[in-house]
């Protein structure tokens, strides 16, 4: 339902942005796509609560594969790039906790 809700909807420019800098490997991480598009417009156009929303960006390895399918249908790339993009996240996550 999420997948067809997307499909009709009209979308934001700045997702093309993000596609272009994911097929050029210039977006890493998944939270670096905050710096274009924000993180409650992403929500809103994922059908989900922002409050959610930012749930899982807290953490990131609760995303599951159908939200994760939502995102790149969302920014128009296949899955494979944003799971990359979301382990790469969560491993950036915890170097980070080992350093505290």
């Amino acid at each position: 339902m999420a997948f067809l809700f997307l499909c009709i909807m009209a979308k934001d420019k700045r997702y093309e942005t993000i596609r272009k800098l994911i097929i050029t490997s210039q977006l890493t991480g998944f939270m670096q796509m905050f710096d274009i598009v924000p993180k409650t417009k992403m929500a809103q156009d994922l059908g989900m609560h922002h409050q959610t929303f930012k749930k899982l960006l807290k953490d990131p390895e609760r995303f599951t594969y159908k939200q994760t399918f939502a995102v790149a249908s969302l920014v128009d790339v296949e899955a494979k790039y944003i799971v990359d993009i979301i382990y790469a996240q969560c491993i950036e996550n915890k170097n980070k906790k080992r350093k505290k």
